[in-house]
């Protein structure tokens, strides 16, 4: 079972992110999945960044509402119900978290497995007081965390320490280990926090099988960041996924391609 526990969609008037992405057609990350024979993806809506690229607060009249963004999520999820689970993707510099949304998530929690956090493209600390509404939504649901990190003064890897010792109930998913750095940072506090996990997504493969071992293999999920470079975008995860199978053994293998995302983000079981 290999699953892609870090993917996108999602259409918005602005470019986001280091990839100034503004257009990932679902039905790109579909075909990429199966021309890469990966069985399962968690995805969010690139519809929940509030700031460009370059840090320009988008109009109210680009931004797609929390509500909208969450129900095209859902539609896209329901169509593919056999490749895909979604993430909800907040967006708490320009929104509150409202009863409305809460009762959409918990009528749809078969479908969404966790919360999206970019504090980056919120421009906001991670420590922020406007998350902790969301965070405590994800302890009351059952809600896995992923979160984007770098060092940036927004998502830096002491700040998500900082909140996995206020909600000790939630797991949380490092995605990056730290983007564009050496990761040696990120795989300290992976080691020694139990509710703290990473990807594979950006990160140097040596990086990778370096916080396999130090971290073990429960503790870090294969990601890709499809399909901000295309439907390309896993190609180049393919010697590192060779080079799992290769280096640890089928059952760690397993874990950290597949087996991680299903217990970390409760997946369905019949993906067994």
């Amino acid at each position: 079972m290999l699953i892609d526990s870090h993917t996108h969609i999602g259409n918005i008037p602005f470019e986001v992110g280091k990839n100034r992405v503004n257009n990932l057609p679902g039905k790109d990350l579909i075909i990429s999945l199966e021309k890469y024979k990966i069985d399962f993806a968690i995805v969010s809506g690139i519809e929940g960044a509030e700031f460009d690229t370059d840090f320009n607060l988008a109009s109210k009249k680009m931004q797609v509402s929390q509500k909208e963004g969450l129900e095209r999520i859902l539609g896209f999820v329901r169509n593919n119900l056999n490749k895909v689970r979604a993430l909800f993707w907040i967006k708490p510099y320009t929104e509150l978290l409202t009863k409305e949304i809460e009762n959409i998530l918990a009528d749809n929690r078969d479908l969404i497995c966790g919360l999206k956090v970019h504090p980056t493209l919120s421009n906001l600390k991670f420590t922020d007081r406007r998350f902790y509404p969301y965070l405590e939504m994800a302890v009351s649901h059952g809600l896995t965390v992923q979160v984007h990190t770098e060092n940036d003064g927004r998502s830096n890897i002491k700040f998500v320490g900082k909140m996995a010792s206020i909600f000790p109930e939630l797991k949380f998913v490092m995605v990056h280990m730290g983007m564009d750095s050496d990761n040696g940072e990120a795989i300290a506090l992976i080691k020694g926090t139990s509710n703290i996990y990473g990807d594979t997504c950006v990160v140097k493969h040596e990086n990778i099988i370096k916080a396999i071992k130090e971290c073990g293999a429960d503790k870090i999920l294969f990601g890709t960041d499809s399909i901000v470079n295309g439907i390309d975008t896993c190609k180049k995860y393919i010697p590192l996924i060779e080079k799992i199978r290769e280096t640890f053994s089928e059952k760690e293998a397993a874990n950290v391609l597949g087996l991680n995302s299903m217990r970390i983000f409760d997946l369905p079981v019949s993906l067994k």
